[in-house]
């Protein structure tokens, strides 16, 4: 057993007051269009928990991130899936004061203990 063992389920339970509410939309399932193509179904939605916010300067230099790309931060624990890039997340976004805003999902981090997604989006 270790120490990392449940700790995604204990910072879900200590911060989901603090994070908002958001939404991943997931692709739903694709199907034959009959000419060799796929036509993709409708999304799939899978609540969570975020926070949106802007990496510093430091990391965007590094790092190479757009100035137009936003942080954001999701609680492991509230999903049931993994984000992946491609997909879009809606979030309450601070820079339009807490109006939902529909991301897309360009790059994604985790943490050791898997207790965050961090998630580059624009």
């Amino acid at each position: 057993m270790s120490i990392l063992d449940g700790l995604a389920e204990e910072m879900l339970a200590s911060f989901q007051d603090d994070f908002k509410d958001g939404t991943l939309h997931a692709p739903g399932t694709q199907t034959s269009d009959g000419q060799g193509g796929w036509i993709a179904g409708d999304p799939v939605d899978h609540p969570c928990k975020v926070i949106v916010t802007d990496p510093n300067d430091f990391r965007r230099l590094a790092l190479g991130i757009p100035a137009t790309d936003r942080l954001i931060l999701v609680l492991a624990a509230s999903l049931t899936i993994v984000p992946l890039n491609g997909w879009t997340i809606t979030a309450p976004d601070p820079d339009a004061g807490f109006a939902d805003k529909t991301f897309l999902i360009t790059g994604k981090k985790g943490d050791p203990a898997g207790v965050l997604y961090k998630l580059q989006a624009r």
